[in-house]
């Protein structure tokens, strides 16, 4: 008689790296289109992706198996968040609006209209106050219970600490600061250069990245402004071209950063040296994402999300 836990993998198949593919990641298949976005769940349990098909799908990271898909984007999507308790997704297109579901059933539980074309959403830790960045800086934070807008900002990106008590914004303007995640009160304001800074953060909200749409190095800051350091040249020039970064994730501890660039190459940086500890091929890396336990990364490559176990 075969033991429940060993029928159960057998019935699903091993989710195993994809040996075919240059690097071997292990890989989640069945978007029909790019995928522009990617989160893990605060416990690794679960990563989403939204895609050109207009689609969000959730995967389950022990078995690689699908569990729901998430559909009815109005306009093209652009960002997913999830919750610092996990329970909630907040999904973003650039049909004016954000939506919130609920992880467990998939059914969407608020949708929210925005005045710009959202470029991020973010969600706090108990899923009660969305942020949402808009493509002309318009930016808002709305509390989700009283269905009201709580504070606006300007911003074209947003992310909320683990502890929902900071809010990361970046601005047109060339800067990025880090807010009072309930009163959107300035704690501090960086200007990095006259360009959009697209910009993460840890999780504890202490160690920030900042890069730019059209730049090949990524900043480091402390979460009082101040420089860290530089991963000079973190993507490659390219038959004398400058390539660009496409995406960044850091560690929980800051100690390390995954950069995806257009040169074909994700790359593993260690930031106190720094230098490249070890790099992947992809075809496109289009959004990088680091679990919260640090244990692994995934980079959405065209139609594929590709994972790798850090080392």
């Amino acid at each position: 008689m075969i033991a429940p836990a060993l029928a159960l993998v057998l019935a699903l198949g091993a989710f195993e790296p994809e040996a075919l593919l240059p690097g071997k990641p292990y890989a989640l298949k069945g978007h029909g289109d790019a995928i522009v976005a990617i989160a893990f769940s605060p416990d690794g349990a679960l990563l989403a992706s939204a895609s050109r098909d207009k689609s969000v799908k959730l995967w389950n990271l022990q078995t690689g198996e699908l569990v729901r898909t998430v559909a009815g984007s109005e306009g093209q999507l652009s960002s997913v968040s999830f919750s610092g308790d996990g329970k909630r997704l907040a999904i973003g297109d650039v049909g004016l609006q954000a939506r919130v579901v609920d992880v467990a059933s998939g059914q969407v539980v608020k949708t929210i209209a925005h005045p710009d074309a959202v470029g991020e959403v973010a969600l706090n830790a108990d899923g009660t106050l969305l942020a949402v960045a808009g493509l002309a800086d318009t930016g808002a934070v709305y509390e989700l219970v009283k269905d009201t807008k709580k504070f606006e900002f300007r911003g074209r990106t947003a992310r909320f600490s683990a502890d929902g008590k900071t809010l990361l914004i970046s601005s047109g303007a060339g800067t990025f600061s880090l807010l009072d995640g309930k009163t959107g009160k300035a704690r501090k304001t960086v200007t990095t250069r006259n360009e959009l800074p697209l910009t993460t953060m840890t999780d504890s909200g202490t160690t920030i990245a900042s890069w730019t749409a059209s730049g090949i190095d990524v900043k480091l800051w402390s979460d009082a402004g101040k420089p860290l350091g530089v991963l000079k040249g973190a993507v490659a020039e390219v038959d004398r071209r400058r390539s660009r970064v496409t995406g960044v994730g850091l560690s929980p501890d800051g100690k390390r950063a995954i950069v995806g660039g257009g040169d074909g190459l994700v790359r593993l940086w260690s930031t106190e040296k720094p230098a490249v500890i070890q790099s992947w091929p992809v075809d496109s890396s289009n959004a990088v994402a680091v679990s919260a336990d640090g244990k692994w990364f995934a980079v959405a490559d065209s139609s594929l999300v590709k994972l790798w176990k850090l080392p």
